[in-house]
């Protein structure tokens, strides 16, 4: 089967293209080959490669960026993956998509299901769903994939950050008040290799499971790493970011190990696994 990936270059595209190439003939491109919000070029890529199943991870990821950027942050999140699900749409191929927590308030006690109303809080999340919504009214068939609180070696994370700044201050200070799923990139291959094998339209939500604040997925990195490092909680509102981010957007992936057998492990097992250097 021939998929073509789009935004590869990226965190998780960096992450999962070698463990997808051991299933699928992969075209991997960047937006210095194909920007998806000019339809030319994208006409010109797909005649070409003939992809059977686009995979779009192009997007527009500075959360705090997308604030000072709206009008970009909705061409590139939203206006993009419609345009994609419209030229697939025309060539009969198939669409898979990578959406975000961040469609989501968080105000839900409760991890969210696919069927939860979004209800996002920040220009990223709500562009994020912008785009789910552009993908799905030209092309039904789709399927978009929810992930959060992803890292990886591919680019800079929570992790990376959090360990340069206790180096680099002896201490770190961390929000205790976002609940989520941390989620090791890698692990999200191989969901993605049954739902494209199986077919799946529709929306899926991808996270390893268990959950955490940010506060104390600082503490287990330092563990893990055998770093003797003072960690203080503090409060969202200490940071006065410019985007507002769900305060528990926990997801449930009950939908993913029913339709597919896939059970994520734990976040605490993938983060031992990242941190080792292990595959």
């Amino acid at each position: 089967m021939k998929l073509l990936i789009t935004g590869s270059q990226g965190l998780v595209g960096t992450s999962i293209v070698p463990m997808l190439q051991r299933d699928f003939e992969i075209t991997a491109i960047d937006i210095e080959e194909w920007d998806i919000l000019d339809r030319k070029t994208g006409i010109a890529v797909l005649s070409q490669y003939k992809p059977h199943v686009v995979l779009n991870l192009a997007a527009m990821t500075n959360v705090d960026g997308c604030e000072d950027r709206p009008a970009e942050a909705e061409r590139l999140n939203g206006e993009g993956p419609g345009i994609l699900a419209e030229l697939c749409g025309e060539r009969g191929i198939r669409l898979v998509h990578f959406s975000t927590d961040y469609v989501f308030d968080g105000d839900k006690k409760t991890p969210y299901t696919e069927d939860d109303a979004p209800n996002p809080k920040s220009v990223y999340g709500a562009t994020k769903l912008s785009g789910e919504k552009r993908i799905f009214a030209s092309l039904p068939s789709a399927l978009v994939v929810r992930a959060q609180w992803i890292y990886g070696a591919g680019g800079e994370s929570f992790i990376s950050k959090v360990i340069r700044f206790a180096e680099q201050n002896g201490s770190a200070r961390v929000v205790d008040d976002q609940r989520g799923a941390p989620t090791y990139a890698k692990d999200l291959a191989l969901p993605l290799r049954r739902l494209i094998e199986g077919e799946k339209s529709g929306i899926y939500h991808v996270a390893n499971s268990g959950w955490c604040t940010w506060y104390e997925f600082a503490k287990e990195i330092f563990r893990c790493k055998g770093m003797d490092v003072p960690v203080t909680p503090i409060s969202s509102a200490t940071l006065n970011s410019k985007a507002a981010r769900p305060a528990c957007s926990v997801f449930d992936c009950s939908k993913l190990r029913n339709h597919t057998g896939v059970i994520m492990r734990t976040w605490q097992e993938a983060l031992k696994d990242y941190l080792a250097g292990n595959e």
